[in-house]
């Protein structure tokens, strides 16, 4: 039970906030129209906020994954790393979109 509840929190958890950090961004710059969106300034905010400690977790994982002398498994040191990559990635997108 601590093992998955661990898993969940270092891995899972950071999964799913990126991907509604990437349905918010959906919904703010496709689906509503430009006067009715939530301030830039906002969106950036909410963004890099949650995308912030995203990477901070996800960047700590990898790095104790990596290091540990117990090697847990390949597709959970893949998802950390991802995880961390994928706020970046919408930053880059949402600079490139406005």
């Amino acid at each position: 039970m601590k093992l998955n509840l661990r898993r969940f929190l270092l891995y899972y958890l950071p999964l799913l906030a990126n991907l509604s950090l990437i349905i918010y961004l959906i919904w703010q710059l496709n689906l509503v129209p430009y006067f009715q969106r939530q301030g830039e300034f906002q969106i950036f905010s909410v963004l890099y906020a949650v995308g912030g400690l995203v990477v901070a977790v996800s960047g700590v994982t990898a790095f104790l994954h990596a290091v540990s002398n117990e090697k847990g498994p390949r597709t959970l040191f893949a998802l950390s790393l991802v995880n961390t990559i994928i706020p970046t990635v919408l930053l880059l997108v949402l600079l490139q979109l406005r």
